[in-house]
């Protein structure tokens, strides 16, 4: 219950970090 939410959000958290980093990393490899 509480837990779930907790575990979602942090999963969410960390797939738009990662979607950010793929993204940063893909601007700079266009840029050069």
């Amino acid at each position: 219950m509480l837990t779930e939410i907790i575990i979602a959000s942090i999963v969410s958290s960390i797939l738009i970090i990662l979607g950010l980093a793929l993204g940063f990393l893909l601007l700079k490899i266009q840029g050069e």
